[in-house]
């Protein structure tokens, strides 16, 4: 069996016998609070969660506590413009002081001309993430976004072309349609060439009622689907609900040979280590593309 990678970034507090976020990579939000959109699941709350970089002396003092700490990557992210992408690329006065010092992961949001695609791979951003999403009812329903498929798709599309590795999301349990938009969201992606595949699933952080966790099976189903469908690295990634119930996804990804499990639980990692070679990582799962090639 090919070895497993096991990631704890600062994404949330977490502690094992075998690791802690405690010295994981951070994130950060280039837009504070703010976003263009507000998703029904969400409400805006994940920005909460990552550390205020909004104006460049702020985010220059995150790079700069990162790396006083050892750190070699930073994960940027933060609200959606109106046009669809985050505006990271508007610190690159900044970036590019630092790109050669550590890698920059990056939430982009949709991007839609070649010109913004570009300014991403400008800014020194090594690696872009976003969801990609199988059904236009999600999108204009659930996301609340004058966006298409086809424009998800492209934004793949033209991050590839502009030099940027490419590392999808599929969030099971996003769509009202069940899991079949989340299987036709990975057919799509074959089109894309992507460097790796995340799946992950909801969880609901606004009050409404409206959504539900995924069950097991589904993450489990949507999982098999992803390894069978793609060579490149494939991951079960940190935004997925949590419990004893979810353990047998963890250990199903173990045992059908994902490449890595962000945040997974002590009971998974002395499970793997029976099964696998197992390395520990502090980074964003997302830069397994790296890790596998041994390069930062």
């Amino acid at each position: 069996m090919r070895p497993i990678y096991l990631y704890a970034p600062a994404l949330k507090k977490y502690e094992t016998e075998y690791m802690s976020s405690e010295q994981g990579w951070r994130i950060v939000s280039v837009t504070g609070n703010a976003c263009a959109f507000n998703c029904k699941h969400c409400n805006r709350r994940i920005l909460e969660s990552m550390e205020d970089a909004s104006t460049p002396v702020k985010l220059e003092m995150e790079i700069r506590k990162s790396l006083s700490e050892g750190h070699k990557g930073l994960i940027l992210s933060g609200g959606s413009t109106g046009r669809g992408e985050v505006p990271i690329w508007k610190f690159s006065a900044v970036l590019k002081k630092y790109k050669d010092k550590m890698t920059f992961i990056a939430h982009t949001g949709v991007v839609r001309s070649k010109e913004i695609a570009m300014k991403f791979k400008e800014a020194g951003v090594k690696i872009a993430l976003l969801d990609m999403v199988g059904d236009e009812d999600t999108i204009k329903d659930t996301l609340g976004q004058p966006f298409t498929v086809e424009d998800y798709l492209n934004s793949f599309k033209l991050l590839k072309k502009a030099g940027l590795m490419v590392v999808p999301h599929v969030i099971v349990g996003l769509s009202k349609k069940g899991i079949e938009s989340e299987l036709n969201a990975l057919d799509m992606l074959r089109g894309v060439s992507p460097d790796a595949v995340i799946v992950v699933g909801l969880m609901p952080l606004s009050s409404s009622n409206s959504f539900r966790q995924p069950e097991p099976e589904d993450m489990i189903t949507v999982m098999k689907k992803a390894r069978d469908s793609f060579s490149v690295p494939v991951m079960l990634g940190c935004a997925r609900p949590r419990g004893r119930r979810y353990l047998e996804v963890e250990k199903f990804a173990v045992d059908y040979e994902l490449d890595g499990i962000a945040f997974p639980e002590e009971e998974t990692i002395n499970y793997a280590l029976s099964k696998r070679q197992v390395v520990f990582n502090s980074s964003c799962c997302a830069n397994v593309v790296f890790d596998i090639l041994g390069v930062v």
